[in-house]
């Protein structure tokens, strides 16, 4: 018997997309590992605390045999090394954190993964997606009804990257390829963050900042490098960035906030007047998978809903690893219709999907059968291709990832990647009223959000954002 699947990661949903193509799995080449890791390498927590200096930093490492690659100026340096270095460096009271490449890229719920929210669509197999009203959800439409369209504010979003010819950034930043001065998208999944930001602040201006390769995967350190040249391009008087969108990150890592060179650069950020908002994740129900840079306490971590009553069982809990009540507040993370790029990662998932959807229950079997490397890769019972035609449909329909293409130019999803940005654009609303630094902003949107009921703290936060209260506590103060 296979195990049901809650959330598709990437890898998973790009064999899916092979297999229904029936195309040749794409085969890596991976490099001959030479037993070193890459290391992002900072002083002891004192040193954290008051910024140690990258250069005595990389003198002091270079004497003990470590060869620096790239300083990240008061984050630290970042290095390779081996388990044995790793270990000396770490008792000499040095902080040592895994800087290798990972999936930034948020798995993809499947359709059936909240069952509350697939009843109440009560579409049956004749499938159509599920009504979702983001917007007047969240009260934003109030609000841009009053001309307070995040006019004048500007919002970075470090994601994937942007391809949307018909929009104009405000400026583009790629930090993977310094030498890329051309936007691109190849995930897809940054186009349709942008585009979420825009929903509940049409008018505010986007800075897309590219921190993921092609594939989806990054390292922390283009993570703080990108926070780091927005938070330099505002100094410097050339962008002045008012809110920050992170819809990426990975789970709990063991690391306390103080000491999280990600979480720095965060509070970073918010000492530069710049309001950060996160994702909480897609790794719930389970409590404590909330992870940077959700958990740090200078940014705001959005958690997902399917409404304003029904939290979305994917969405990720607290507390944090330093013990902090998270998410801070909810939105809307269930259809969510954005941008779409043509070709990307997204594109190709959301078009595989609707050709199973459209399937008949004999059609699938046929599949099945020519395909049987699709069952483990849905999750489906083993003995499936022994059950009825239309057990097979009322199986594998609501294990499908949740994605969708409603219109030429867009594609639906779920995930706190798009509940962030909708609350990102809520904030440049608030911060287009009034100039309010980001605590405030945190803690007016935390206490003017609606109550989702008895739920925890640690799965609701304070509850579903409200912009029209936000909007009088704004105006009031």
């Amino acid at each position: 018997m296979n195990t049901p699947i809650q959330s598709y990661s990437p890898q998973q949903l790009t064999r899916i997309r092979e297999l229904v193509n029936g195309e040749s799995p794409f085969k890596s080449t991976e490099p001959v590992s030479d037993g070193l890791k890459d290391v992002i390498i900072v002083g002891g927590e004192g040193d954290l605390m008051m910024g140690a200096d990258p250069v005595d930093l990389s003198s002091d490492l270079a004497r003990k045999g470590v060869q620096v690659s790239e300083s990240l100026d008061s984050f630290g340096v970042t290095a390779r090394v081996d388990d044995k270095k790793m270990a000396e460096l770490k008792e000499q009271g040095y902080t040592v954190y895994d800087n290798s490449p990972r999936q930034l890229m948020p798995s993809i719920p499947r359709s059936g993964s909240n069952s509350d929210g697939w009843e109440l669509a009560g579409f049956g197999f004749d499938w159509k997606m599920p009504e979702v009203t983001p917007v007047p959800w969240l009260k934003s439409d109030s609000l841009q009804q009053q001309g307070i369209t995040g006019k004048g504010q500007i919002v970075a979003v470090l994601d994937s990257g942007f391809d949307h010819p018909q929009f104009e950034l405000k400026a583009w930043k790629d930090i993977t390829n310094p030498a890329n001065t051309t936007p691109v998208d190849p995930v897809g999944h940054g186009t349709h963050v942008a585009g979420d930001v825009l929903q509940t602040a049409p008018e505010a201006e986007i800075v897309a900042v590219k921190v993921m390769g092609d594939n989806g995967t990054g390292r922390p350190s283009d993570i703080i490098r990108g926070l780091q040249w927005v938070v330099n391009e505002k100094k410097a008087g050339r962008l002045d960035v008012d809110v920050i969108n992170m819809s990426l990150g990975g789970p709990p890592d063991g690391f306390p906030d103080t000491m999280d060179p990600v979480n720095r650069a965060v509070q970073l950020a918010a000492r530069s007047g710049i309001t950060v908002v996160a994702a909480a994740g897609n790794s719930g129900p389970d409590g404590r998978t909330l992870g940077s840079p959700a958990d740090s306490d200078a940014a705001i971590a959005v958690g997902a809903a399917l409404n304003p009553r029904t939290l979305s069982e994917f969405s990720s809990r607290g507390p944090t690893d330093d013990g902090l009540i998270k998410p801070d507040v909810i939105a809307p993370g269930e259809w969510i219709s954005s941008w779409s790029v043509e070709g990307s990662e997204m594109q190709q998932t959301g078009e595989v999907v609707q050709r199973l959807r459209d399937m008949s229950g004999d059609e699938l079997k046929k599949l099945l059968k020519q395909r049987p490397e699709l069952v483990e890769a849905l999750g489906l019972p083993a003995d499936i291709q022994n059950r009825s035609s239309e057990e097979v449909e009322e199986l594998v329909k609501p294990n499908l990832p949740a994605v969708a293409i409603p219109a030429p130019g867009l594609i639906a999803a779920p995930g706190t990647s798009f509940a962030s940005p909708l609350v990102a654009g809520v904030a440049a609303q608030l911060e287009q009223v009034r100039d309010i630094n980001p605590a405030e902003t945190k803690d007016i949107l935390r206490r003017t959000a609606d109550s989702m009921g008895s739920l925890s703290g640690n799965e609701q936060g304070t509850g579903f954002v409200n912009a029209e209260k936000a909007l009088e506590e704004v105006r009031r103060a």
